[in-house]
């Protein structure tokens, strides 16, 4: 949980420090929370995300509804007290006795041209989020999957409902390809990530054809390619799921969709500028 990089993180209006942030998350369960990333200084796709965060946290009976520009002053007082350009941010909103809103700097990681070409490794799990639409803490999840990724060598998970379903990863989005068809499960079983929410806008401009359906684990060895979803990672290719090996980095339409989220992302900055 500790996974700041800076000493101070935003609690409530004011940067406090790290301890006393952590204290007030520590054993905190209804944590709805975002990962906005910063890139030139300018937070991407910040919209979305405000927009994901009010959804989230109407899916769990709270009323609080965060406006653009409350969450935008609180990401651009951490960037401006530290100079910081390239990184992402974690905001969290929860309700005990009194509301808390808290933001900081995360350890953050993205992953390089190589390793788009060499793709993600994942591993299939049985698991499924409790509300899938919302964006919620799950300390004790994620310290699983990490124990599970290590032991594996693995990238990410991908979640299986108990009756055989692809559902996303667990930090990630999921698509599969077969022939010109991008495939992906339906809205209601996953986390409506602004990664996904783009791609599936450049499948329409692109007028590539897309199927959100459900998606069964036996339909695994009848996909081309394969690619994830996820605000570090961007669109990358997944070439091994479990035994079963693709060329998803090698795919045409994989490189057609790296390509327009690559300059979507752009745009964003620069009309943000």
């Amino acid at each position: 949980m500790r996974d700041s990089i800076m000493e101070k993180g935003y609690l409530n209006s004011k940067l406090v420090p790290l301890e006393e942030i952590f204290t007030v998350l520590e054993g905190e369960k209804k944590q709805i929370y975002e990962v906005v990333r910063i890139i030139e200084g300018k937070p991407l796709f910040l919209e979305e995300h405000v927009d994901r965060m009010n959804k989230s946290i109407k899916l769990i009976n709270l009323e609080r509804i965060f406006k653009y520009s409350e969450i935008e002053d609180i990401i651009y007082m951490l960037i401006d007290e530290y100079n910081i350009t390239e990184n992402n941010v974690k905001i969290a909103y929860f309700e005990n006795s009194e509301e808390h809103v808290v933001a900081y700097f995360t350890k953050s990681k993205y992953p390089s041209e190589e390793k788009h070409k060499d793709g993600y490794k994942t591993v299939l799990i049985y698991e499924e989020r409790e509300i899938p639409n919302a964006k919620i803490v799950n300390n004790e999840l994620r310290s699983l999957i990490n124990n599970i990724l290590e032991s594996e060598g693995a990238d990410e998970c991908i979640y299986v409902s108990e009756n055989g379903e692809i559902l996303e990863g667990s930090r990630t989005n999921v698509f599969f390809i077969k022939g010109n068809t991008v495939l992906t499960a339906p809205d209601e079983g996953v986390l409506l990530g602004t990664t996904r929410k783009k791609i599936l806008d450049i499948c329409i401009k692109e007028r590539i054809a897309l199927q959100k359906r459900t998606l069964m684990i036996e339909e695994l060895t009848f996909f081309d390619a394969a690619f994830m979803t996820g605000t570090s990672i961007d669109v990358m290719p997944i070439n091994k799921i479990g035994e079963i090996e693709l060329k998803s980095s090698k795919n045409r339409i994989v490189e057609i969709i790296r390509e327009e989220y690559t300059r979507a992302m752009r745009h964003n900055i620069r009309i943000n500028l």
